[in-house]
């Protein structure tokens, strides 16, 4: 069980349910992950905004090393 649940959108502040919408249209659904994060939009705008950067201006082998690393680092299945 989570210990913070992830936001429906009647739930979410005018803020999340804008950056909701967005990724809605981008992704074709909103992840829990980010569901989550949308208690704290300030938050899930900076973590969207990182994630955007590292897409742009990391090499693709160096960012999927990052992500493998991160993952065993984590011990989480990746």
């Amino acid at each position: 069980m989570a210990f913070v649940t992830p936001l429906a959108d009647a739930q979410a502040s005018e803020a999340a349910k804008g950056i909701f919408q967005n990724l809605q249209a981008k992704m074709g659904k909103v992840l829990n992950f980010f569901r989550t994060l949308g208690h704290a939009p300030e938050i899930l705008q900076a973590t969207l905004a990182f994630n955007q950067a590292i897409q742009k201006e990391l090499d693709p082998k160096l960012r999927e090393l990052a992500y493998l690393k991160t993952t065993q680092v984590n011990q989480c299945n990746y």
